[in-house]
């Protein structure tokens, strides 16, 4: 009974004779060494046998099922249902779908589309014409450098301008010819683009070509029977001037398109009285004109 609550008491199971608490050896050898009592969680009380404590109770636990050896070590928290594939691959998968060796050597030709390949063969296919100088390379076209090539991109930008000439001829890639004279007069028929410009034709007293729908043209001729020398000038401030000839002949300049290269070429032809003999020799029939144009 304690002093504070005097209802409260100690119940104490009795002993049974013959049971009666016996120290045990690991008791009375800490007694005895240390002098003092044992201060363990269980207290020997006269007349009442010791007992191992016994743990509270608790929740079952649930038994976590061994990971497979395919999964790649872990443990899985799905209580009794089989781990989802994961998404990292073992060893083994990664060594199959790995590429191939060939394939990530630095040499080897990755796989091309069908359309790349077409155009490879259809570059393959073409027909390279023989080498000849840029007009940035080329001050004078004559005798000495009678052929000069623009590459396919300034081909195709702006406008060619030619000053000094007479009378120009064209052909288109359908075979419509036509000619023009400074004076304004026209033969044949007319070339236009889809932006209703002239593919060839007079800006005043100057010689324009489209550069823009350049691939619309097969070919086309430019002459000067007057004082003036033919210059050519590119889009990008390149000059080039066409030797003048001398007294029995004189130079025609000669556009040709090749694979959208623009080619200029010098042609010596003895004078002529007659624009007609200068188409005649280099082949252009003009086009029977547009009725009612």
């Amino acid at each position: 009974m304690t002093t504070g609550h005097p209802f409260l008491r100690r119940r104490v199971r009795p002993t049974p004779p013959g049971q009666e608490a016996r120290p045990t050896a690991a008791t009375s050898g800490t007694a005895t060494t240390s002098g003092t009592p044992a201060t363990s969680g269980t207290t020997a009380t006269p007349g009442v046998p010791l007992r191992r404590p016994t743990p509270p109770a608790g929740p079952p636990v649930a038994s976590v099922p061994a990971a497979p050896a395919s999964s790649g070590g872990g443990l899985s928290l799905s209580s009794g249902r089989q781990p989802a594939p994961s998404a990292v691959r073992t060893p083994a998968q990664r060594s199959s779908t790995a590429p191939s060796a060939s394939a990530a050597e630095p040499g080897a030709t990755p796989p091309r589309s069908d359309r790349v390949a077409r155009r490879l063969r259809e570059r393959a296919s073409r027909i390279r014409p023989f080498p000849a100088p840029d007009p940035r390379d080329v001050r004078v076209l004559g005798p000495e450098d009678p052929v000069v090539r623009i590459d396919r991109r300034r081909s195709a930008v702006g406008a060619l301008r030619i000053t000094g000439s007479t009378s120009a001829a064209w052909e288109s890639v359908d075979h419509v010819v036509g000619a023009a004279t400074a004076d304004g007069a026209t033969a044949g028929r007319a070339v236009t683009t889809r932006g209703n410009r002239p593919l060839v034709g007079y800006d005043g007293s100057d010689v324009l070509v489209a550069l823009r729908h350049v691939r619309e043209l097969r070919r086309a001729l430019v002459m000067g029977r007057g004082s003036d020398r033919l210059v050519v000038a590119l889009h990008d401030g390149t000059t080039l001037a066409v030797d003048p000839g001398d007294a029995d002949t004189t130079t025609i300049l000669a556009l040709s398109v090749i694979d959208g290269e623009l080619e200029l070429r010098a042609e010596p032809f003895p004078r002529a009285t007659h624009d007609g003999d200068v188409f005649a020799a280099f082949g252009f029939v003009l086009s029977a004109p547009t009725v009612g144009v």
